[in-house]
């Protein structure tokens, strides 16, 4: 019979985490959920499929630690990208309205590669409104490195949460350590964010590549 405690212990490590809490994040679970999940024995089996399609790491191994660790032949050259029905403004703010997984994407690891994507650690939701056009149109599918959450000098386009709601935006550090947040489109404002308001902000990840319907 699979231990519950075993399996959650695979799933950290099979996400390079080490602590429960880091976990919860990483699969969008409440702080609440893992311990749940060790204290009443209970194997999140729904988790375990998802991280074995991110991962390329076979099912048996994240379930009894046995066999392989890492699928072979074409399962190990995809991978699995969650893509959730969520928004992120582009024009004037977006709340967070659901955080469901919609569809997986199934992604070359050789396309990405050649596309000079490394991460593992990809999400896509969708683009809504005109402040970042002709670059991005509202209905475009975002593909987000979520490792890529550091900004530096030389910026780059960013989904990011400012006060509890998800846009999309070039956003690059100045020299005193502001953040500029600012639009292609240059009918919409652009701002910069003291470093005493950093706190307000969160980097989810930086837009690697879009894409859109061609009708």
């Amino acid at each position: 019979m699979n231990n519950a405690i075993e399996v959650i212990e695979r799933l950290k490590d099979a996400h390079e985490v080490e602590t429960d809490k880091q976990l919860s994040e990483i699969l969008g679970v409440s702080k609440t959920g893992v311990f749940n999940w060790r204290s009443r024995d209970v194997i999140p089996y729904k988790e375990v499929c998802s991280t074995a399609l991110e991962k390329g790491i076979t099912l048996q191994w994240l379930l009894t630690g046995k066999g392989e660790r890492m699928e072979s032949g074409n399962s190990a050259q995809q991978l699995a990208v969650p893509h959730y029905a969520i928004q992120a403004s582009a024009g004037g703010g977006a709340l967070v309205e659901a955080e469901k997984i919609e569809q997986h994407l199934t992604l070359s690891r050789a396309w990405l590669a050649r596309e000079g994507i490394s991460s593992s650690d990809l999400i896509g939701i969708y683009a809504k409104g005109d402040s970042m056009e002709p670059t991005i149109t509202s209905g475009d599918s975002l593909l987000i490195d979520r490792e890529d959450n550091v900004v530096g000098s030389d910026g780059g386009i960013y989904v990011i949460n400012y006060e509890g709601e998800l846009f999309v935006k070039r956003v690059q550090k100045l020299l005193d350590g502001r953040i500029a947040v600012t639009s292609d489109n240059k009918h919409h404002m652009s701002i910069e964010i003291s470093k005493h308001d950093l706190e307000r902000l969160k980097i989810i990840g930086r837009v690697v590549w879009f894409g859109r319907k061609l009708v």
